[in-house]
């Protein structure tokens, strides 16, 4: 079947509800969702209209999707949802596992006590719900936790944005309890290393989580076809 474009689920909201901001946090929200498919056509003036807004600010929310990865822009047919192999998930885990690794490593020395009780919460939550969108979103805040005390928001923003086209398809694989149950487990061993302020061992084992998360989610793209768009 070909990708749904974009439909018009409710009423048109008026444009002071409409925000730049606003719809970009919407659009972002539907695509990380899986509300709209891989490929989907975006258009301006649906977009525009289901919103009440100008094409002005949905121009404008296109190209900041376009720069974190949600969205690609094309000669001749305009913006569509964006798809992604195999390869090009790993190499994202990669390249986060590269990253993540600098960032705890630079936190680990103004981690307190505070800091690791809130991740600690946060694992707890994690583990007791039972919606899946809840603990995909519960995922990142405890990531983002350990690498907070480094202080360093350029790189949590980086780090952030080049998790945004994974994260949908990291939705679905959580749906698989053998996947969740193992990240649950390495995710304490991670917060264990932290709590003694082993640097190198959180390091390590976080890199060993995010590069293991790469290497299932391009086995799961390539088995369902899930990341690819229809023709």
């Amino acid at each position: 079947m070909p990708p749904k474009p974009i439909a018009s689920k409710s009423s048109p909201q008026p444009a002071s509800q409409a925000s730049s901001e606003s719809l970009l946090s919407r659009l972002r929200h539907e695509i990380l969702h899986g509300d709209l498919d891989p490929g989907a056509p975006l258009r301006q003036d649906d977009i525009a209209t289901r919103y009440g807004v100008s094409k002005i600010p949905v121009r404008e929310a296109l190209l900041q999707l376009v720069a974190e990865g949600l969205v690609v822009s094309q000669p001749n047919r305009g913006f569509t949802v964006s798809s992604l192999q195999p390869q090009e998930a790993e190499e994202i885990l990669e390249i986060r596992a590269i990253l993540e690794g600098q960032a705890i490593r630079m936190a680990m020395p103004h981690m307190a006590e505070a800091d690791i009780a809130c991740a600690r919460r946060i694992l707890d939550r994690a583990e007791a719900t039972d919606a899946l969108d809840s603990w995909s979103e519960l995922n990142w805040e405890f990531h983002e936790a350990l690498y907070v005390p480094a202080q360093r928001g350029r790189l949590l923003r980086l780090i952030r944005q080049i998790s945004n086209p994974t994260d949908r398809y990291i939705r679905v694989l959580v749906s698989n309890a053998n996947y969740r149950g193992r990240a649950e487990r390495e995710h304490r061993a991670i917060l264990a290393a932290c709590e003694v302020g082993n640097a190198e061992a959180a390091a390590s084992l976080l890199d060993q989580h995010i590069r293991q998360t790469g290497v299932l989610l391009a086995v799961f793209l390539k088995t369902t076809h899930i990341g690819t768009s229809s023709p």
